[in-house]
């Protein structure tokens, strides 16, 4: 049990709204609309993508690259990539920018995330995002899941020109939330962008290691393999 306890930090990507499979379906649904079959398979125009988007983001968390970059050039790799000879820029622009749109609208979220937000309400923390995602799309994430009525404040990276882990974000989200380092845990699925990041800055962490990643010892405060594991620490 984690006491003195007032204010809670949860990541919205994979810790409360299930980006994995809201992204396969969005990205399904953008290759098939857009007959990117006569290009190539969709298993190989998948598996170019997330690997370049992964690398992209890496980059991004870390202040490597900016947002406007990652956007452009996912698409636009994985369409080069896999041999597109038109303007793949262009198709690129368009491909993330249809993809993006129609992923906010889907509403899955992480088994137990509904009832986890509910039983903290219930017992008096102060409840908020804090994400690395983009301002014009995290908040309508947590609309289509059916979340955004438990959440105080969204406390985003693009609010303050600083991403996870770097320590900025985290004291701009307690400058924010009016809340000290001492009673502020943040609960997150990234061990280098939520649970390095919020360590580094001084706060308590819970590590919701739902894809049972090797965990280093001491990592973080706690590790959960359910969101309603939560409720024993909390």
């Amino acid at each position: 049990m984690m006491h003195n306890v007032k204010t809670v930090f949860l990541d919205i990507d994979d810790t409360l709204w299930w980006f994995t499979e809201n992204s396969k379906e969005a990205f399904a649904h953008v290759y098939n609309q857009h007959g990117l079959d006569r290009l190539c398979s969709y298993e190989r125009f998948h598996k170019v993508y997330i690997e370049k988007n992964r690398e992209l983001w890496e980059a991004y968390h870390h202040g490597k690259i900016d947002k406007a970059y990652l956007n452009s050039e996912r698409f636009r790799y994985t369409l080069e990539h896999c041999g597109y000879q038109g303007d793949a820029l262009e198709l690129g622009n368009k491909l993330n920018a249809h993809y993006l749109n129609y992923l906010v609208t889907l509403p899955r979220v992480l088994p137990g995330a509904k009832e986890l937000l509910e039983y903290l309400k219930a017992k008096g923390y102060d409840v908020n995002t804090l994400s690395n995602g983009f301002a014009h799309f995290q908040p309508r994430k947590l609309v289509s899941g059916g979340l955004d009525g438990y959440i105080h404040r969204n406390i985003l990276s693009d609010d303050c020109g600083i991403t996870k882990p770097l320590p900025g974000i985290f004291d701009y989200a307690l400058a924010t939330c009016g809340a000290s380092r001492e009673t502020t845990v943040m609960i997150g699925d990234d061990p280098d962008a939520d649970i390095a990041g919020a360590h580094n800055a001084g706060w308590r962490t819970i590590y919701f290691n739902w894809k049972q990643q090797p965990v280093a010892p001491g990592a973080a405060d706690a590790t959960v393999t359910h969101l309603l594991e939560v409720e024993r620490l909390l």
